[in-house]
């Protein structure tokens, strides 16, 4: 009897426990809600007033203007920024009045070939010097000299050496002062016309050869060339240097003395932006170049 006493009094004992330990716990609980509400509701409380504190963000301010709504448009800033590149007006060539009475230059170089384009500023000049033969553009100076290559003619050049024009014959050729022509010469050709050409020619290269006609010709069965004259306009075959009756030998450097060459030469002529032509004149070679 005394043992289930001492029993129920060790139960009671601990459940008494339990609930102190149980009681405790709720209120450390409650203590920490209370704790985290009384944040929350001062964070409420506050807010409206630290709110006003805080820097708000704004846009660094450009060297543009924007088109805000409200803002004028600055039409003037807009025509000035080249939103779409600069207009570059577009330079039409001035051929250099030809020079006539060059003396005869003392520099020993041969002028081996030359190069004539229908804009004069591409003319080129090829000459030796010492054994070794370099190609020159306008303005460019001869190596080994002091000279500059002023002028390129279809049988001479006209370089400037230390501020005087002189003149180099083509090889082979003699020197003859070239002095004016007392006759009228015919105007110079447009480039307003030459650019119509250029304009047609490039939707359709085969119309190159509607402006500069070729005709073979043969000795026996063997084929020398072709002979070159002006076509439905003048104008480029004139301009390029051209003249009629010359023999061309060479295109773009394949021989015309092969019957194949011709065929070649129509069959990629879309792809091909310019044609040189080799040239034979009074038994005298010559370079012509032709931008397509």
């Amino acid at each position: 009897m005394k043992h289930q006493s001492a029993s129920a009094l060790y139960r009671l004992s601990e459940s008494i426990q339990d609930v102190q330990i149980q009681q405790r716990l709720s209120k450390i609980v409650v203590i920490v809600l209370l704790v985290v509400s009384a944040w929350i509701l001062g964070r409420l409380i506050w807010q409206p007033f630290t709110s006003e504190s805080i820097t708000q963000w704004q846009p660094k301010p450009s060297n543009n203007r924007s088109s805000n709504v409200g803002s004028s448009v600055n039409l003037t800033e807009l025509q000035n920024g080249q939103l779409f590149g600069q207009y570059q007006e577009q330079r039409k060539v001035v051929e250099k009045p030809k020079v006539q009475d060059a003396p005869k230059s003392q520099l020993n170089v041969v002028l081996v070939g030359v190069v004539t384009s229908t804009n004069p500023d591409k003319n080129l000049a090829v000459i030796a010097n010492r054994g070794k033969q370099v190609t020159y553009g306008i303005g460019e100076v001869i190596e080994g000299t002091r000279a500059k290559l002023y002028q390129v003619q279809q049988d001479r050049v006209i370089v400037d050496n230390s501020g005087r024009n002189e003149t180099v014959m083509l090889e082979g050729l003699k020197y003859e002062r070239s002095e004016p022509r007392q006759v009228a010469e015919p105007p110079p050709v447009s480039q307003d016309k030459l650019e119509q050409i250029r304009d047609e020619i490039r939707q359709d290269t085969k119309q190159v050869f509607q402006y500069v006609r070729m005709s073979m010709v043969k000795n026996g069965n063997d084929i020398v060339g072709y002979r070159l004259s002006p076509g439905k306009d003048p104008a480029l075959f004139k301009a390029v240097g051209l003249e009629s009756g010359d023999i061309a030998t060479q295109i773009n450097g394949l021989d015309l003395k092969d019957s194949a060459v011709m065929g070649e030469i129509f069959k990629n002529l879309s792809e091909l932006t310019e044609l040189t032509l080799t040239v034979e004149r009074d038994g005298q070679p010559y370079e012509i170049y032709i931008e397509l």
